[in-house]
């Protein structure tokens, strides 16, 4: 048995899949917590603390990923890596104690990888249209597909770290209704000229990324668990207002919330209700596919390379 593995290096969090590189069936996944930029102001440097913890932790997925049987290896950097002003000096740290060469991928095609990384989802291959929505720390990935083409495949800076800390002055206290209000306004001027009206009525909604991982989180806690994949959206909205309401330490207490991830939940449940209102969906279909799925369907298979062109 062969088995290729892919690394996504995002803003909040380092993931790992690993797939066989025969039958292409999944043969596990990590996911490490890492915080690779407090403030994610494009063209801030990385920190040589967040550079050393990211490289450790990107070693010890590649070795998770050895242990299933990986002979090949490859290492993206996404929202944060590209925007820092010394990531060439980042791409040398990983290489040097890794091993693996790092490639900083652009926005548009981050976008590409998501998109078909949830296609290759076997809970949604049956479905002629989607629009998924990947978001992470640093960026939000919208990605639609009419059977096998991309009708929209776009990158924003509207990530969750960089929501809080831009809008909610870093998560820790109340988020009153004015700062729910900059949010809305801003995510709302970004978005609504690039997602058509109630497209709910003609794509599948797809939601990935820790944020649509953590609402499901919390309904299982809760005893609501998600039925056939879906994460409702009068849920997730009475969710934002608990949360809000909150300060930092109470949220750490909400059931199944994640504690590192306690301080971004307000801006990303925003961000979700956001894409609600656009979209017209009553729920989200939750994936737990992204950029890594997406990449590993690119290097096993003729039918992804057009991605990176």
């Amino acid at each position: 048995m062969s088995a290729i593995a892919v690394v996504d290096v995002g803003s909040n969090s380092i993931k790992v899949a690993v797939v066989d590189e025969q039958d292409r069936r999944e043969l596990g996944r990590l996911t490490e917590s890492v915080r690779l930029q407090q403030d994610v102001n494009p063209g801030d440097p990385l920190t040589a603390e967040s550079q050393a913890a990211a490289a450790a932790a990107i070693g010890r997925l590649l070795d998770f990923a050895r242990t299933k049987g990986a002979t090949r290896f490859t290492v993206l950097g996404t929202s944060a890596v590209r925007e820092c002003s010394n990531r060439q000096a980042f791409a040398e740290t990983v290489q040097a104690v890794t091993g693996v060469p790092l490639t900083i991928v652009s926005g548009e095609v981050e976008a590409r990888l998501a998109g078909s990384g949830v296609r290759t989802d076997p809970a949604y291959k049956a479905y002629a249209n989607i629009m998924a929505f990947d978001l992470g720390g640093g960026s939000l990935e919208v990605t639609a597909i009419r059977g096998q083409h991309y009708v929209l495949a776009r990158s924003f800076p509207l990530g969750s770290v960089r929501m809080t800390n831009g809008y909610l002055r870093g998560g820790a206290g109340v988020v009153d209704e004015l700062d729910q209000a900059s949010i809305h306004t801003h995510l709302m001027g970004v978005l609504q000229s690039v997602i058509p009206a109630n497209v709910a009525e003609n794509y599948l909604i797809i939601g990935a990324g820790g944020a649509f991982a953590a609402v499901a989180l919390h309904l299982e806690a809760i005893g609501e668990p998600p039925v056939g994949g879906r994460l409702p959206v009068l849920r997730i909205r009475e969710l934002r207002d608990r949360m809000c309401a909150l300060d930092l330490a109470a949220r750490r207490k909400i059931p199944g919330i994640p504690a590192d991830r306690a301080d971004i939940m307000p801006a990303a449940l925003i961000t979700l209700c956001v894409l609600a209102d656009l979209t017209g969906a009553e729920s989200f279909h939750l994936s737990h596919y992204g950029v890594r799925h997406g990449m590993i369907e690119l290097l096993l298979g003729p039918s992804g390379e057009h991605l990176l062109t």
